[in-house]
């Protein structure tokens, strides 16, 4: 759904994309179309007021757990696609949008009317890498993709997702030091895999959050391999193109406990 709310000239767009799952007494379930009314209403009455997906989340599993008493846990997914507004003449249009990227974030909400989970995440964050890895033994290039475990140009896909202890924090701020903490640890951390960049970015997270319970973060390589010039006066190192080869995909979830 894309919701526009005004602001005099300046209008916000939100495109959110709704899940629902329910666990109850099949002969009591709730019939799709009043499902979908009964998120309609609450996106209306309270996304003006909220910053962040998290609130919202909260705010639908509560309002079906209160509206449906059959219905014994739900589980509430949101993904949003943020908008960028279009620059013209130097100055940001208050009614044109252009999407801002791939990037899309995302919130996981779980309750049964005692207890509520809250799991925020991230999806299609691009990194890129051109150099400052460690070498895996002394005496080799800093830059030698043969030896640390890492090409020269290292593209990838990160998606990641953290558990909250409580459901009562401002979830804009943490989200936005959550994304902070990952780019940055992945532009300066120095390791001989990409494994090792993924714990130091996790224990970054965790370190700097104690609502955080649990981070899992999945990255997704995308081979650029250097081009095989004949020219050997040109700079082969500097040019490099996409291969068509399998995927390599690390995974990994780091507790507050095993930090």
């Amino acid at each position: 759904m894309l919701r526009v709310i005004p602001r005099g000239d300046r209008h916000d767009p939100r495109d959110l994309t709704i899940g629902l799952r329910f666990e109850g007494p099949l002969d009591q379930m709730v019939p799709g179309e009043a499902i979908k009314n009964l998120v309609h209403r609450v996106v209306r009455e309270r996304d003006r007021a909220v910053e962040a997906i998290e609130p919202l989340a909260i705010a639908i599993c509560g309002e079906v757990l209160t509206t449906y008493p059959a219905v014994g846990l739900v589980r509430a997914e949101i993904v949003e696609q943020p908008w960028a507004r279009l620059d013209a003449g130097g100055k940001a249009q208050g009614q044109a949008f252009t999407p801002a990227g791939v990037e899309r974030r995302t919130v996981i909400v779980t309750g049964n009317g005692t207890r509520t989970s809250v799991q925020a995440g991230l999806e299609n964050l691009v990194l890129l890498r051109t150099g400052g890895f460690v070498p895996a033994s002394r005496g080799k290039p800093v830059d030698d993709g043969a030896t640390d475990g890492l090409q020269r140009v290292f593209v990838a896909t990160l998606g990641a997702r953290w558990a909250y202890t409580t459901g009562e924090i401002a979830f804009a701020p943490y989200r936005t030091g959550v994304r902070q903490a990952l780019v940055e640890t992945f532009a300066w951390h120095k390791g001989p895999a990409i494994q090792d960049t993924l714990r130091a970015m996790a224990d970054v997270v965790l370190a700097s959050y104690q609502e955080i319970a649990q981070v899992s973060l999945t990255l997704q390589e995308r081979p650029y391999r250097p081009a095989d010039l004949l020219d050997l006066a040109v700079d082969a190192d500097a040019l490099f193109i996409a291969h068509d080869e399998p995927v390599g995909v690390v995974e990994m979830s780091v507790d507050r406990g095993t930090v």
